[in-house]
């Protein structure tokens, strides 16, 4: 049976961000990169997050939108993404307290997805101009460098992942393809090979997507803006309570139970938002009754 989970607010962000990726968990999370309005077309902004309020912290080095992400509060990566006059294979480190270049992924990319940790990450997919457009590229990180491995079935750009899972262990889901314009699909990871998984219940791209594993995933909102939120048991994708706002282009952090999502583009004044909701399913006591 699947939960009941429902979406509610949290902290708003200090300055309103779109296109902006994060890591970490709903209790402790940072936030990253994008863009805003009125501002440049790159943003270095940086936040963390307690499970109650936004902090504003270091910037980053390299100014970025639409990148990848992985990690958590304490150690986490910010890779790739749209650093003007174009895209950056530039990736930096977050120790807790401050960023640090450390060694560029292996193709330079925007709107790309990632998992996993800064001893053993995964990023897949993302966008480069014509000729190349949508990529199916995908690399590992194994503490000390980047190198290629498996590519996915299909090559896609601004997909949904479940963040928080191992790098061995995932799924990826909807974004934009090549061709169509976007797509339900979904493929799952084992940490050498890709497999097609049941296909959400509608096409959608630039989600947001948390979870722990490759049976355990959340995708909310999305390009449009869209407002649908679907969980995923490892069998199949079932819709959920909604978010409040429709958004898309916005971070993640969290897992399929206890997900975070927080900034994004919306329609309105003003475009970008520093909006935050938490995500919450209950949990379940099963207790055994016997009578006499």
């Amino acid at each position: 049976t699947e939960a009941a989970g429902a979406w509610a607010s949290g902290g708003t962000l200090n300055q309103v961000l779109g296109s902006t990726k994060g890591f970490g968990t709903q209790t402790a999370a940072v936030i990253a990169g994008g863009v805003y309005e009125p501002g440049p077309s790159t943003a270095n902004n940086a936040e963390t997050y307690n499970g109650a309020s936004w902090t504003t912290a270091p910037t980053l080095n390299t100014g970025r939108q639409a990148e990848g992400s992985l990690g958590i509060s304490t150690a986490g990566f910010i890779v790739g993404g749209y650093a003007a006059p174009g895209n950056t294979n530039i990736v930096e480190e977050w120790d807790g307290s401050s960023w640090a270049e450390t060694t560029d992924i292996t193709t330079a990319r925007t709107s790309l997805r990632g998992c996993g940790s800064t001893t053993a990450g995964l990023v897949a997919g993302g966008y480069n101009p014509p000729p190349a457009l949508q990529v199916d590229i995908v690399e590992e990180w194994n503490g000390s460098s980047w190198s290629e491995t498996g590519d996915m079935n299909t090559r896609r750009s601004g997909a949904g992942i479940s963040l928080s899972s191992p790098s061995t262990d995932t799924i990826i889901f909807g974004g934009y393809t090549q061709p169509p314009p976007n797509t339900a699909d979904a493929e799952t990871w084992n940490g050498s090979s890709w497999s097609e998984g049941p296909n959400l219940n509608s096409a959608k791209d630039n989600m947001g997507g948390s979870g722990t594993s490759s049976t355990s995933a959340l995708c909310f909102g999305g390009r449009g803006p869209i407002t649908a939120t679907e969980s995923w048991n490892g069998t199949s994708w079932t819709e959920v309570a909604d978010l409040a706002l429709g958004r898309g282009y916005l971070a993640s952090a969290g897992s399929a139970t206890s997900g975070l999502a927080s900034g994004g583009e919306a329609t309105g004044t003003p475009y970008y938002r520093g909006n935050t909701e938490e995500w919450t399913e209950p949990v379940y006591a099963i207790k055994t009754v016997t009578t006499s």
